[in-house]
């Protein structure tokens, strides 16, 4: 059996308190196995805008979202140098799925772990809404660490 390494981690931020969790978790999981972590916020299109609409509103929700990953950056990023831990941050822009989004990123930058919040909706919401932790746990290529 090979041993495993941990180099790279991946934490999928929206600013909820469980993306916050999951990236406390992360740094300490970095610190330990002296990993990377790269915080990615991706921002999902707007559903229903209009055509006549689309030039003010998309952009509108776009520099809005980027705005908040900013600062919610900051605040992870503040946790990872106490700690002396490698980071680095990307907002992915117009993707129609987080959880795509989430599940092609890690591919695509050769993640080794992804840590990543989860608002434990349960029932109906969770049939309407969707789980984006749920699909990234079922579609990724990496380990999954999911954090209530």
């Amino acid at each position: 059996m090979s041993d495993i390494q941990i180099m790279r981690i991946l934490v999928p931020i929206d600013g909820s308190d469980s993306s916050i969790r999951a990236a406390k978790y992360a740094v300490k999981i970095a610190n330990m196995a002296n990993a990377d972590i790269i915080f990615m916020h991706a921002v999902v299109n707007p559903p229903y805008v209009e055509y006549e609409t689309a030039g003010v509103v998309v952009p509108a929700h776009t520099e809005e979202a980027r705005r908040h990953a900013e600062m919610w950056f900051m605040a992870v990023g503040d946790l990872a140098s106490k700690q002396n831990v490698k980071f680095s941050t990307d907002t992915i822009l117009n993707v129609n799925s987080a959880a795509d989004s989430i599940v092609s990123y890690a591919d695509n930058n050769k993640v080794d772990l992804i840590i990543i919040g989860t608002k434990g909706r349960t029932g109906i919401k969770r049939f309407i809404v969707g789980s984006v932790a749920n699909s990234v746990v079922s579609h990724a290529k990496c380990p999954v660490m999911v954090v209530r």
